[in-house]
């Protein structure tokens, strides 16, 4: 992915320079089967694109390659994607979602708002990224809303434990109707995957100020745009204030922060509990990258990760 506002991959950036962003897909293998936080587009997608899924991969750059779609690199790993049993969603836009029917059987779990929205789009925009034919097999829906749990202080739908794995959702509203963040957990460390919360590193760190690489114009009509609250980012920062140490985050676009998780399959700097274990078997990260963007990361047997 090359679009405008994300900084190139040496870190660099400019108003009218397009950046290197990615696709990022969380795949966990559990006791009960796969489970796959986001798809990223699917192989109609790619094979016959609508043209609204045309124009949008023009505009920010994306190629569609069917061998970088969800379901063609779980194969790649050796995996039956009819082990596929559960896909969590942090939204139903088009880069998120192409890939559900690539995964017909799969229970899909979104906010119940996000569901309604995309079922009966009101606005503009809606009509635009939520697209039928994402739909068009008859998705198994599985619609979430908060009862009163709560998720480190925030409110949140019931968890959901497969295989030994625990899942979350944490609706952070704005971007889309339903938009959430997905938490997974084992043992005391979380990983939540933040969708499109935010779509630079920086932004929601901790430590203080910054300066974009493409400069405050540009930041903030993608931010204003692409309806990307600043309110979550404050939360999110307290978040990682309080709970640094035992979670880690990230969004679906930051090429940076999948670098981060990519390095840590091969002894780099994802900073993380000393002898955390990661996700029922999973005990380390592998990165699975692709020249388009499209971007899956397996959660696998291996050693523990140790804080670096």
């Amino acid at each position: 992915m090359h679009a405008y506002g994300f900084p190139q991959e040496d870190g660099t950036g400019g108003t009218f320079k397009r950046g290197h962003g990615v696709v990022h897909c969380l795949l966990v293998d559990t006791d009960d089967g796969l489970v796959l936080v986001d798809t990223g587009w699917g192989r109609g997608d790619c094979v016959a694109p609508s043209p609204v899924v045309r124009h949008f991969v023009r505009f920010v750059g994306c190629a569609l390659d069917p061998e970088q779609t969800a379901r063609r690199q779980i194969e790649g790993l050796g995996y039956d994607p009819g082990e596929v049993r559960h896909i969590f969603v942090t939204h139903l836009h088009l880069d998120h979602a192409g890939g559900l029917p690539d995964f017909p059987e799969a229970v899909v779990h979104a906010w119940a708002g996000e569901i309604g929205a995309h079922l009966h789009p009101r606005t503009p925009m809606e009509w635009y990224a939520y697209r039928p034919e994402h739909r068009a097999h008859g998705p198994n829906w599985r619609g979430h809303e908060s009862l009163g749990d709560q998720w480190f202080g925030l409110a949140c739908a019931a968890p959901v434990a497969i295989g030994g794995t625990e899942f979350v959702m944490i609706p952070l509203t704005g971007h889309t109707r339903g938009h959430c963040a997905v938490a997974v957990r084992d043992g005391n460390w979380w990983l939540l995957h933040c969708g499109d919360l935010y779509g630079y590193y920086r932004q929601v760190d901790p430590d203080g100020a910054y300066t974009h690489p493409c400069g405050w114009l540009l930041e903030a009509l993608v931010t204003w745009g692409f309806r990307m609250p600043r309110r979550h980012w404050a939360t999110l920062k307290a978040l990682l204030l309080a709970h640094g140490d035992r979670i880690t985050v990230f969004c679906s676009h930051d090429a940076h922060e999948f670098r981060v998780q990519d390095n840590c399959g091969t002894g780099g700097a994802l900073v993380a509990a000393t002898n955390c274990t990661n996700y029922t078997k999973a005990n380390r990260w592998s990165g699975y990258r692709a020249h388009s963007g499209h971007e899956l990361h397996e959660l696998n047997e291996g050693e523990p990760l140790e804080r670096v």
